[in-house]
């Protein structure tokens, strides 16, 4: 059986260096590849254009790169393309930025083991939870939905508490270090969630 084709990644440079650092880690993965290198929401278009791409590892804060808009760009021009956020950002209405933009996994930085866990799992179709995200998400929606039994939608459709099996699921993995595939979840969940931002961060 041939081997699998290695994994292509463009990577967004952010303006921290810490994405040079990224650069090295990747180089030394089997069956990883950083196809190319953008430094703006020009030049990453461009390379999906250009190339055959699996994955925009898409490091924030990055250089003259609105990273969320970038990433609905992606997800109306190239669809297929999982968008992976590297961040040292944990904000919880910077993670419903990026999960209402359609981002597939979010990972904090200065965590190599999980980038690479995180890049394989998105080939998969599932979408990487960084446990340090899981727990900022899941703070803030027990704190939206605790202080009020319900909350009206724009769309008129009530919010309720967030139900045991996903509160539970979300408590897992950001208590866990990612052992046996907890951090990958459903595409569904995420969906999910994204209904308990805040509504002043609704866009």
């Amino acid at each position: 059986m041939a081997p699998a084709a290695p994994i292509q990644v463009v990577n967004v440079l952010s303006n921290d260096g810490s994405s040079r650092g990224i650069q090295t880690v990747l180089a030394d993965l089997q069956g990883i590849a950083v196809s190319a290198e953008a430094s703006s929401q020009e030049e990453t278009l461009q390379s999906l254009a250009n190339k055959t791409v699996d994955v925009v590892l898409l490091n924030l804060p990055a250089q003259n790169i609105d990273g969320i808009e970038l990433t609905r760009q992606i997800r109306k021009l190239h669809p297929s393309v999982r968008v992976l956020i590297s961040t040292a950002n944990n904000k919880p209405e910077d993670i419903f930025a990026a999960m209402d933009a359609g981002a597939d996994g979010y990972v904090l930085k200065d965590n190599d083991k999980g980038l690479e866990m995180a890049i394989r799992s998105l080939r998969l179709g599932t979408v990487w939870f960084d446990p340090g995200i899981a727990a900022q998400v899941l703070d803030t929606i027990v704190s939206a939905t605790s202080n009020s039994t319900t909350r009206i939608l724009q769309t008129g459709l009530l919010v309720l508490p967030l139900m045991p099996d996903d509160k539970n699921l979300l408590a897992t993995v950001a208590s866990s270090g990612c052992e046996n595939g907890v951090c990958m979840v459903d595409p569904s969940f995420v969906r999910k969630l994204r209904r308990y931002a805040p509504s002043e961060w609704s866009h």
